[in-house]
């Protein structure tokens, strides 16, 4: 009667109620205390998983696809553009018992490329002639290559921002800069 509507309740109502209950002294119907907030239920612990993974900066930069395993399962994986080195994709409750599977992300350095952030720097070779007279010269960019106007006169270690150039970024979806740095290159 009694009981068991009143069983049936605190199974369909916790938090507050049900801890109230439990301060009070409430007791089920083994006679034990519930915890505050469970009523009478005890979740288990949903630990995550960690997965690593590492990218080269051109997968980081187009986005990609990996297969990554935990505890002997597959799972595939869509990288998002952008990602960096300590990037977290979270993949909830799709591990072993109903775990989070984390994928941690380490992007490789770049042997023409450093980043910074969403931005990327570069050197860029220039004969003496194409700095002291100007020249366009072609830039390999990850979109692709341009040409870069070199003006007359430029001196070795002047930048040049090339505005969009860089990494997409993760949060807001624009893109970063490209800053390169001219070296000239002697006879």
């Amino acid at each position: 009667g009694d009981a068991g509507f009143s069983d049936f309740f605190r199974m369909f109502f916790s938090g507050a109620a049900a801890g109230a209950q439990a301060q009070a002294g409430t007791r089920g119907a083994s006679g034990a205390v519930p915890k505050a907030g469970t009523a009478g239920r005890e979740r288990p612990s949903r630990g995550e998983l960690e997965a690593p993974t590492e990218l080269s900066l051109e997968e980081a930069f187009h986005g990609t696809i990996r297969l990554v395993e935990v505890e002997g399962k597959r799972y595939e994986v869509q990288l998002p553009r952008g990602v960096d080195t300590g990037s977290r994709v979270r993949l909830s409750g799709k591990g072993p018992n109903g775990r989070d599977v984390v994928v941690a992300v380490r992007v490789h350095q770049h042997e023409v490329y450093q980043r910074r952030g969403a931005d990327l720097e570069r050197e860029l070779p220039v004969t003496l002639r194409e700095a002291l007279l100007g020249a366009e010269v072609p830039v390999q960019t990850l979109k692709g290559r341009i040409l870069l106007t070199i003006p007359s006169g430029t001196q070795a270690g002047r930048t040049f921002r090339l505005t969009g150039q860089g990494m997409p970024k993760l949060k807001d979806g624009g893109t970063g800069d490209l800053y390169v740095k001219v070296r000239v290159v002697l006879p």
